[in-house]
């Protein structure tokens, strides 16, 4: 697996991209974290690739990561920079 921060402003439009190209959600989590905080996990598999994104929001400082297969990194990174 890899590993790698995402801007947290992409996080709602990964959503999306992942749902229009054939991505399946495996697994999806939100809630409060720490006191003051709100976060989600999302879990997508597509062919054997799987991509896992974690985000949170801790009073405002927001942060997100993902951890990817390595084969579902050029598509990922495709998607970053467009």
């Amino acid at each position: 697996m890899q590993y790698l921060s995402l801007d947290p402003s992409k996080c709602e439009p990964l959503r999306d991209y992942m749902a229009a190209n054939g991505w399946e959600v495996t697994h999806q989590d939100v809630g409060q974290t720490e006191l003051c905080g709100y976060g989600y996990v999302i879990r997508w598999q597509k062919a054997g690739l799987k991509v896992f994104l974690q985000y949170e929001d801790r009073q405002g400082k927001e942060m997100a990561n993902l951890e990817l297969s390595p084969d579902a990194r050029a598509e990922i990174d495709a998607f970053i920079a467009a």
